[in-house]
């Protein structure tokens, strides 16, 4: 156990380690700081790698539907159309019914009347709300944005508002909260509040998990759904039985299923282009029935926790460091070889760990540290020993010369005025 203490501690392989982790902490907070890299660091943040699970490892064709959750088109209907909509869905009896649009302010009069009376006569209508801040000063949320007063009769609220960062238009929708405080109370995400009205428990279990920020368990697009189409909802003699005892959430999706808008649309984790998107691919409305699913079925995503992260990424570069200093001293011939090799396998098999446990087990290993200890250690170490360490030992050389080119000079004790010598 000391002979392997010693070299863990030994000087080189401590300033190789104290350098590879100042170099991943360069790496990762230039890009941050410095304008002309912001298009960079932007990009990388929007990276995630378990992305890839639900873009290229997840066949929708075969995910069962959802059958408890039917997504309605409103398309470009105005209010008349969406409160015909909404009577035809109220004759087959849904046991929730979530409209993912707002109402705010007074239109035609008829066609409000008609859209108010719709809402009043619908049983566990949820609307959707904004939490906002009154200034962009704030830090925590005070205001609640709803409907007009005149849609808001009976009918309960749950915010709509999804993790992007609006000033950024590629960043990727993939993460939710499932309650937030405004003004000292508390409001539910749009999906919790119809969770909470079709199955209390599993709303309450949500509730209970303490986190945050909750990742999004994407089940599929709307085929991934039971769905119906604008023109299907609006026709009053269609069979629209399939929303009977359901959750029903009306939304835009295009001006019909298939057609493409930038409305209401995001870019999210089953973007066949997870790298270089150029067009959203899920509606608004679907990416909240995702998030519903995810609460119903109880199939959350669970992260490991940062100081993990940084405990497994730290002990994984020093291994590297010991390995790497030993393969040096021992067979600097095959030194290269072995390096390259080894950053290759361990590189890759962390790339295989984090999807694989991510698509059996919904599980995110956070290893980013160790990855980026992996790539680093090889150039830091060869640059420690081939210019830094000849540095240091250069310097310490010079020094040692002038102590003993400074104690050379220093002349011989004489024996003070007075003295006596006794021999």
């Amino acid at each position: 156990m000391r002979p392997l203490i010693k070299i863990m501690f030994s000087f080189d392989n401590v300033m190789i380690t104290l350098g590879t982790i100042g170099v991943s902490a360069a790496l990762y907070f230039i890009p941050q700081n410095f304008d002309f890299l912001n298009p960079v660091g932007q990009a990388l943040q929007d990276l995630d790698l378990t992305d890839m699970v639900f873009s290229k490892f997840t066949d929708e064709t075969k995910t069962s539907v959802d059958t408890s959750i039917v997504i309605v088109n409103i398309g470009n209907e105005d209010r008349q159309g969406i409160a015909r909509i909404v009577r035809n869905i109220n004759k087959y009896s849904p046991k929730v019914v979530g409209i993912d649009a707002f109402f705010r302010m007074p239109k035609d009069e008829y066609g409000d009347s008609v859209l108010a009376e719709s809402f009043r006569s619908t049983n566990n209508l949820i609307l959707v709300s904004k939490v906002a801040f009154k200034t962009s000063d704030e830090r925590e949320f005070d205001t609640l944005e709803t409907s007009n007063p005149m849609f808001m009769k009976g009918v309960k609220t749950g915010y709509a508002n999804l993790i992007v960062d609006q000033m950024r238009s590629f960043m990727t929708c993939r993460e939710t909260t499932i309650q937030e405080r405004y003004a000292g109370k508390v409001e539910p995400s749009f999906a919790l509040a119809m969770a909470d009205v079709f199955a209390p428990s599993k709303a309450a279990l949500a509730r209970k998990r303490h986190e945050g920020i909750e990742s999004i368990n994407f089940r599929g697009n709307e085929s991934s759904f039971y769905h119906v189409d604008v023109d299907m909802a609006l026709d009053s003699m269609a069979d629209l039985s399939i929303v009977s005892n359901k959750v029903v959430i009306l939304g835009f999706m295009g001006a019909s299923l298939g057609a493409k808008s930038f409305e209401d649309n995001f870019f999210t984790p089953l973007n066949e282009q997870y790298v270089g998107r150029s067009f959203p691919d899920m509606y608004g409305c679907v990416v909240h029935a995702n998030i519903l699913a995810m609460i119903l079925h109880e199939n959350y995503i669970d992260h490991m926790p940062f100081w993990w992260s940084i405990v497994v990424g730290f002990f994984v570069l020093v291994a590297n460091v010991m390995f790497f200093t030993y393969m040096y001293t021992r067979y600097e011939s095959w030194y290269d070889v072995i390096a390259v090799s080894t950053q290759l396998f361990e590189s890759l098999a962390m790339l295989f760990l984090i999807v694989f446990v991510f698509s059996n087990y919904d599980y995110k290993l956070a290893l980013t540290p160790a990855l980026f200890g992996v790539f680093l250690v090889g150039t830091v170490h060869d640059l420690y020993q081939d210019s830094v360490k000849k540095i240091i030992l250069t310097s310490i050389s010079r020094i040692q010369r002038r102590k003993r080119f400074a104690s050379s000079r220093k002349p011989p004790r004489t024996a003070p005025p007075g003295a006596t010598d006794l021999e």
